[in-house]
């Protein structure tokens, strides 16, 4: 199909780009086509243009819709086979010994309060290249071991179900790798997590260390079982709805007790624990670090023709945004974005991603109610205003001080119900100076003064003498223009300036245009009379207008980078002599 639009494109190509094809003809018939033969033909011309481009934008798009097209293949979330269910929940009964009860006990807590346990977590994001790379530590506060068993089950991630981890790399504080689980394993773990539960959940008297379920109790297990070892993130209104049903039909002894099962099988209902398997001879006196690293790829956030100028023009995004959800599972979180180390911290935000709102501290959590209104326009947002004696939750973010890095602190948001999940950080960076803008400067000082200096030798009689010389010279800045924008972070995933790219391209096409006015210019003129107007049209001794016409294109060129750089120049020293902010301050910006 294309071949053919193709075909059909060349001969407008052809007629539109060929001359006298038509006005000849319209000559020889006389009268007012003969003697407007050229007006038509131009005509005829920009027709057979315009249906060219439109052939040649149908032929764009549709290559371009080839090339980003994908097959889809919606998979449903595959149930488990009931036999597979039951030997599941045969062997959660029997796994339940002395030596794994405790363990065993000690996973169903990670999973449903996961905040309970972890003392503090520290996230780092080292912007490397395309992907992101990011490392979390992981610090646990978990019971003596004694009589706890040989091995602990802790769940250091939950990702969603039918998401891919990649590079994901799991240590010990030794920086030693440890083993996970395998998904099998990890679903078995979890149905004898479940069914402790169900054992010391139901009743009405405290249960004992081991005991038979009831019918109606084994077939609620089984019936929520199907729900945590279904494969594929299930919808959780459909889930809720299901718990409800199932759940009536076992006696809790409080709220408390189904409030447990429920968040524990809808955690697991919607995202799959790895595990890591730690013997108790690692922990010491309670405490243990877990360190794991993963890539991802972020998305763009940059849309419309900004961000196809910045991608045209080679130069990498300036900003970054980075959810802060790992907040809500530790007591204590820290978040540290690395940018390359000639990269400093323009802006940063702590916003919400649907509204846009800088968080505040007197936030507290909400369920989205779908339903938008003056402040949330999607009806998204996690988050309201509270009054500030109800909010026990804080937050800080490092000052910008010229740093590569941006450092958020915050702590209290996992005690939160409902959780505030619609937190990000905004991060932009900027390169430190002199960078891409001072190179930009240098190249647009030397364009200008070559062109004023062979613009006053084209004029002036002496410049017969000089030869191809000043060609040679106005070729340079076009070579360091093009030098300087190859010169750029390319494997860096932030960074470059479009400012400084923009200028570099200004110079370098004003220098092209000088090397072929040069070499196409006749030998100087003599003197134009007393009293010529040309006299007087001069600009730093150029009177030739074309020349006049690229110094003054330059020098503006010039004038714009050079106050640009000055400017941040000046602002990145005022960065450098700030002092850290003191015991009570507060800067999120």
């Amino acid at each position: 199909m294309n071949l053919g639009i193709f075909i059909v494109a060349l001969p407008l190509v052809m007629l539109a780009g060929s001359t006298g094809w038509l006005r000849y003809r319209f000559e020889a018939r006389g009268g007012w086509v003969g003697q407007h033969g050229d007006l038509l033909e131009a005509v005829a011309r920009i027709v057979f243009f315009l249906l060219a481009a439109g052939v040649g934008i149908l032929i764009f798009r549709r290559l371009r819709d080839r090339l980003n097209h994908e097959t889809v293949d919606p998979e449903p979330p595959v149930q488990p086979d009931v036999a597979w269910l039951q030997s599941l929940q045969s062997s959660a009964a029997s796994r339940i010994t002395e030596d794994d009860r405790k363990a065993i006990a000690m996973f169903v807590e990670l999973v449903v309060d996961p905040a309970r346990r972890r003392s503090r977590l520290t996230e780092t994001i080292d912007l490397d290249e395309r992907a992101v790379v990011q490392q979390v530590s992981i610090s646990f506060s978990l019971p003596d071991a004694d009589d706890g068993g040989r091995m602990l089950y802790v769940p250091v991630l939950q990702p969603l179900k039918g998401e891919l981890v990649d590079n994901f790399h799991l240590r010990s504080a030794r920086g030693e790798s440890l083993t996970t689980m395998s998904y099998e394993e990890s679903v078995r773990l979890a149905s004898a997590g479940l069914r402790l539960l169900v054992e010391m959940s139901a009743g009405q008297q405290p249960t004992p260390e081991h005991r038979m379920l009831e019918e109606v109790e084994r077939a609620a297990e089984l019936a929520l079982l199907q729900i945590v070892a279904t494969r594929g993130p299930m919808n959780s209104q459909i889930v809720d709805r299901r718990m409800d049903v199932i759940l009536e039909k076992i006696k809790f002894r409080d709220d408390e007790s189904r409030q447990r099962v429920r968040k524990y099988v809808a955690a697991l209902s919607s995202s799959y624990p790895i595990v890591a398997v730690i013997p108790t001879a690692d922990l010491s006196s309670g405490r243990l670090l877990l360190k794991y690293e993963r890539t991802f790829i972020p998305s763009s956030l940059v849309r419309g023709w900004g961000g196809l100028l910045r991608l045209g023009l080679g130069l990498k995004p300036d900003q970054v945004a980075v959810p802060v959800e790992l907040a809500l599972t530790a007591d204590s979180y820290h978040l540290r974005v690395n940018a390359p180390s000639n990269k400093y911290v323009l802006k940063q935000f702590l916003q919400c991603r649907h509204c846009r709102t800088l968080a505040t501290r007197r936030w507290r959590g909400r369920r989205p109610h779908g339903q938008q209104d003056e402040h949330d326009k999607k009806g998204l947002c996690a988050h309201e205003t509270g009054p500030t004696a109800e909010v026990d939750h804080h937050f800080r973010v490092r000052r910008r001080r010229g740093q590569s890095f941006v450092h958020v602190y915050m702590r209290g948001y996992a005690q939160e119900s409902p959780k505030m999940r619609d937190l990000q950080l905004i991060a932009r960076f900027k390169e430190v100076p002199p960078g891409a803008r001072g190179r930009a400067v240098v190249t647009a000082v030397a364009t200008t003064l070559l062109i004023a200096v062979a613009g006053n030798l084209i004029t002036s009689p002496q410049g017969a003498q000089v030869g191809g010389l000043p060609a040679l010279m106005l070729a340079l800045p076009a070579v360091a223009a093009g030098w300087f924008g190859m010169a750029s972070d390319n494997n860096a995933l932030v960074g470059g300036s479009m400012l400084a790219r923009l200028s570099l391209i200004v110079s370098g096409a004003v220098s092209v245009v000088a090397v072929i006015l040069y070499l196409g210019s006749p030998p100087p003129a003599l003197p134009a009379p007393q009293g010529s107007t040309l006299e007087h049209l001069t600009f730093v001794g150029i009177t030739d207008w074309r020349w006049v016409v690229l110094c003054v294109i330059s020098a503006l060129n010039l004038t714009y980078v050079s106050y640009r750089f000055t400017l941040k120049l000046v602002h990145y020293n005022d960065l450098l002599k700030r002092e850290d902010l003191g015991a009570g301050e507060f800067a999120w910006r």
